[in-house]
């Protein structure tokens, strides 16, 4: 099996990017986003193609790693997006949703918005390798630490972090929010890697 890894998302394959994101981060997108045509617009149309690693093979993406740093991440929805997507109620609160989960990174920081493994691909070393990628990009710049968050309904994600490194460092409870905004979810962690 031949897996090339790239640290862009081609054109060729944002759809296919979109629809393997939003299947993996279904828990915290479709509360705010909704599912189906609308949400995969909102994202299509706002990510940065130049803030992830990819993974593909066989001419299909297979892996991607959204990546944030203090200048932005690989889903960046405008308010101007969501009031056209979701009207000016519905894009102001989804605004709201999308901010709960921000986190805000700081110079000497990688952010890991989110990894994505396609089903049949799993436990084959993609995830890990993506992980190692990251961590091999961020020393050349200079980053000192690799951070993400892990939601409580995922124990299996908080055990591979674990294992590549991470550790947990706050865990921020959700509610009263999640009386707005649906998550089925009632916390999430934030888990550090040092590098630097």
């Amino acid at each position: 099996m031949q897996v090339e890894y790239l640290y862009y998302l081609p054109d060729e394959f944002k759809a296919s990017a979109v629809r393997l994101y939003l299947n993996a981060l279904e828990e915290k997108l479709e509360p705010i986003l909704g599912s189906g045509d609308r949400a995969q617009e909102v994202l299509a149309s706002n990510i940065a193609t130049e803030n992830c690693l990819v993974a593909i093979c066989n001419e299909k993406l297979v892996g991607i790693m959204g990546i944030q740093t203090n200048e932005g991440g690989f889903v960046n929805p405008s308010l101007k997006t969501m009031k056209r997507t979701y009207g000016i109620l519905g894009g102001i609160i989804r605004m709201g949703g999308l901010a709960i989960l921000h986190h805000k990174t700081r110079i000497d920081e990688l952010y890991i918005d989110g990894v994505a493994v396609a089903h049949e691909m799993r436990c084959k070393g993609i995830g890990t390798r993506l992980f190692d990628l990251l961590e091999r990009v961020g020393s050349k710049k200079g980053i000192r630490t690799i951070s993400l968050e892990v939601i409580d309904t995922n124990p299996r994600a908080v055990a591979l972090y674990e294992h590549l490194g991470f550790a947990a460092v706050k865990t921020q409870t959700l509610w009263p929010l999640t009386l707005v905004v649906k998550f089925p979810f009632r916390s999430a962690t934030l888990m550090v890697k040092k590098i630097g």
